[in-house]
């Protein structure tokens, strides 16, 4: 049963977060201490104590709302599939591509790849919680343009796991790795030809 705080305390657990949040990203976990994220959050440790039982929990309730934000701006893929097939693809499209290159969302995925031969509960979470839920939610957008006939998506994950891949390319992996973009492709390119690989791949067909 979850625990209901008042606001006074949901505040402060808010600001623990978000202290912490920015710590780690800066810091790197290991150099993250409990007296940092303290001081930055303007609380004391044992408040932080208070709230999470140890730096691991920490880390872990920051992985989860981030993962919870994540999956509320997807949640209008699903109305996309009101569109035709094209324009839902796009959607999705443009939608993934601005959460993969956002930047709060880059500088945690860079700490959980990072601590994930150390920590790999935390890893486990980061992904059931983030990149699994996203595909999830994309497999059902897929499975309802299927319905209506505008798509023909035999195996909704299958057809998911390749879309996204197809996103996640050139343009992610120079952000990830602080590259300067290339000429090409960008973004734009790679969303476009995302879309048109698959209605190649999906597309009715008389």
């Amino acid at each position: 049963m979850t625990k209901v705080l008042s606001p006074r305390s949901a505040a402060k657990r808010a600001a623990i977060l978000d202290a912490a949040q920015v710590c780690f990203c800066e810091q790197g976990y290991a150099a993250t201490s409990m007296d940092m994220v303290a001081a930055s959050a303007g609380v004391s440790k044992a408040t932080i104590y208070a709230h999470f039982a140890s730096k691991d929990d920490l880390f872990g309730a920051i992985i989860c709302r981030r993962c919870d934000d994540q999956a509320e701006g997807l949640g209008g893929l699903v109305l996309a599939a009101k569109g035709d097939g094209r324009t839902a693809l796009a959607a999705i499209a443009r939608a993934l591509m601005d959460l993969f290159l956002a930047p709060e969302v880059m500088a945690l995925y860079r700490v959980v790849v990072a601590e994930s031969p150390r920590h790999p509960d935390l890893a486990r979470i980061y992904y059931e919680q983030g990149p699994w839920r996203g595909k999830q939610r994309v497999a059902e957008v897929l499975a309802a343009l299927d319905r209506q006939g505008q798509l023909v998506v035999p195996d909704p994950w299958q057809a998911t796991d390749l879309f996204v891949n197809m996103l996640r390319g050139e343009v992610f992996h120079r952000a990830l790795l602080g590259l300067e973009p290339a000429e090409r492709p960008t973004a734009e390119t790679t969303i476009a030809e995302s879309v048109r690989v698959m209605l190649a791949a999906y597309g009715p067909h008389p």
